[in-house]
């Protein structure tokens, strides 16, 4: 008998208002599964009311340990009664199987379960035709019984009389049993095919629904149950016979029960790996751990036994680890104390909940097939019918889960990109501080030096007094860039709207900046009206007419021409200052408006390089702009 891993469910803790919702959903989808089971296997009354189970009126066994006895001899030994199915474990023996069949005025078909038992012999002392053998590993039937269960005619006699059937296996001796009329056949093979194609389907719409997930998520949970998933379809379908329906006209009967077993063997060690990726996030303790890290290996026996030849003794110890995993994994998932994060990925009270009900039901399971509890026909379909519950748990958690994740991972991302942009800010604010600092003390240390000698000298009192009032403004001028600098967002922010007279602005700035005084030529046809922020607007252009006095050729005019100008659908007013080089020479254009840059002539004086950036930006705020215009003879900005 070959049956499947433990369950694995994953559990996901849910808000209040959606985790009933879930579960409805979940036990509305149980419900339709049981329902469609009941309804693939329901029996159909016949025409003189006779229904399946009373056209075997009685049924008993009896075990052959020496696997030699024939008909003659076995129809005299003394039977057990038995009801329902019967499962007698893995044994070496023979067992047959005595059936009293109803009287009957037509033929009949006994129709037996499960479809991987090895060697089916009907004896029947009223068909010529017997003895006549069917299993998983003869070639399959033909005619109407042709489907997933193995049938023998029987004819129709008018006293009950009793039937025999030899039953061999190297897997579960387990065995279910109906009579059926010959004229039921297709409707009731239709139906286990109907039955067996909406089981499979279910298993792959599970399969399509994840593969995409695990595509975007790139999940090693669910990875691993996909893994096992997709062993367990294979499994799932052998075990209701379908590969043999579809495909036993191509390939010999030895090659399905071959799969079947490999198939068996291979669902228990990949769900385990699966279990163990999921419960190694919930840090059960290390002992336990190293335990159950170590429980797919007890697969590596069951597969060199199969190499050797000896399938019964395989797939008898793959039940006995079965039984051992489930209980190891159990005790593990009791004793989790999962992380936080981990916590609200799975809820560990729902995860454990799952595992005790799939653990539970996967053990009266084989119980039930191993002869341990009394058997009935709906534990032949119990055990794939959890497989197929846990795979549809599976899908709405890992499901979920991945969703969560994919949160996650994005508010992690979104963190990580802002930590990195902080460092970038925090990097940048470092490097202008040390590159501010290095131009403060750069750019002090000449009027101050100035200031010392003009202080420390005794002659020429008052020529020294001038250069010393001059290298204090000149200070006073960088400290004041420096503070409109780091104001500049306030001062951008408080703009007002105030009306500008722009000649007498501009007179005024000339008459206050020294090195331009009497230097000014100013070029404005008619009064211009400005409506815009004046201490702004004087702060522009008190950096702008500084900057044209300072690295000008002293001997020269600086030029202000002003006009009427139309930018879009807006009017304003375009100045030009422009005046001719110095012993500066030209500003570089791409770097002028560069905080801290000075050219490489200006650096023989002091200044800030704050002066054109702070203008610029100033400009901008004011919804103008400022741009740098050089001419073939003249240094020249438009404002």
């Amino acid at each position: 008998m070959h049956l499947p891993s433990p369950l694995t469910p994953t559990a996901l803790r849910m808000p209040s208002k959606h985790r009933s919702t879930w579960l409805r959903t979940l036990l509305w989808v149980g419900l339709l599964l049981v329902a469609l089971c009941g309804w693939s296997h329901a029996q159909t009354p016949e025409p003189d009311n006779v229904t399946h189970n009373d056209r075997i009126v009685g049924s008993a066994y009896w075990e052959d340990t020496s696997t030699r006895a024939n008909w003659d001899t076995a129809r005299h030994q003394t039977y057990t009664p038995f009801q329902g199915a019967l499962s007698r474990g893995y044994t070496d023996s023979v067992h047959w199987i005595r059936l009293t069949v109803a009287p009957s005025n037509q033929p009949l078909l006994l129709r037996i379960l499960p479809i991987w038992i090895d060697d089916i012999t009907l004896y029947d002392p009223a068909n010529p035709r017997t003895p006549r053998t069917l299993g998983q590993r003869h070639p399959s039937t033909k005619g109407p019984a042709q489907g997933l269960s193995h049938a023998f005619e029987l004819p129709g006699t008018p006293k009950a009389r009793d039937v025999w059937v030899r039953l061999q296996s190297t897997s579960i001796h387990l065995f279910a049993a109906e009579v059926i009329a010959q004229d039921e056949a297709t409707y009731t093979t239709t139906r286990q095919i109907v039955g067996s194609v909406l089981y499979v389907s279910m298993l792959l719409i599970v399969l399509l629904l994840l593969l995409p997930v695990y595509w975007l998520q790139r999940d090693r949970v669910l990875g691993l149950f996909l893994i096992k998933h997709m062993v367990y379809i294979y499994y799932g379908a052998a075990y209701l016979g379908i590969p043999s329906l579809l495909l036993s006209k191509w390939l010999p009967p030895l090659f399905f029960d071959r799969a079947f077993t490999l198939a068996a063997v291979l669902v228990m060690p990949t769900s385990l790996f699966f279990d163990i990726r999921l419960l190694s996030q919930y840090q059960p303790p290390r002992l336990l751990l190293k335990a159950i890290r170590l429980a797919p290996w007890g697969s590596v026996p069951v597969f060199l036994l199969l190499l050797a030849d000896q399938e019964r003794l395989a797939l008898q110890l793959n039940i006995h680890l079965l039984t051992f995993c489930v209980l190891l994994f159990l005790v593990a998932a009791l004793m989790t104390r999962p992380a936080q994060h981990v916590e609200q990925l799975m809820s560990r009270k729902v995860v454990l909940a799952y595992y005790l009900f799939g653990i539970s039901f996967i053990l009266v399971g084989i119980a039930g097939v191993m002869g341990w509890l009394p058997t009935k026909e709906w534990a032949i379909y119990a055990l794939i019918v959890q497989g197929l519950l846990s795979g549809l748990i599976m899908t709405t958690v890992l499901f979920v889960r991945a969703q969560r994740q994919s949160l996650r991972n994005q508010q992690m991302t979104w963190e990580l990109r802002k930590a990195h942009q902080d460092t970038e800010l925090e990097q940048r604010r470092r490097q202008e501080q040390s590159q501010f600092l290095h131009m403060l003390m750069h750019e002090l240390k000449t009027p101050l030096a100035v200031v010392s000698i003009a202080l420390g000298t005794r002659t020429k009192r008052e020529a020294n007094l001038n250069l010393a009032g001059r290298a204090i403004q000149d200070m006073k001028t960088i400290i004041e860039r420096c503070v409109q600098t780091e104001r500049l967002g306030d001062l951008a922010l408080n703009k007002r709207q105030d009306t500008i007279d722009l000649k007498a602005c501009i007179t005024q700035l000339g008459n206050d900046i020294p090195l331009l005084q009497r230097r000014i030529q100013l070029q404005m046809d008619a009064p211009l009206p400005l409506q815009t922020d004046q201490q702004l607007l004087q702060i522009i252009l008190s950096n702008l007419l500084d900057n044209a006095a300072r690295y000008s050729d002293p001997v020269t005019r600086v030029q202000v021409s002003a006009q009427a100008t139309r930018q879009g659908n807006e009017d304003g007013v375009a100045l030009h200052i422009s005046n001719t080089p110095g012993l500066a020479g030209w500003p570089d254009p791409e770097m002028i408006f560069t905080k801290y840059y000075r050219s490489v002539g200006a650096q023989k004086d002091s200044g800030s390089g704050l002066g054109l950036f702070l203008a610029q930006q100033l400009a901008n705020s004011l919804g103008g702009s400022l741009r740098y215009q050089p001419t073939q003879h003249f240094v020249e900005f438009v404002l």
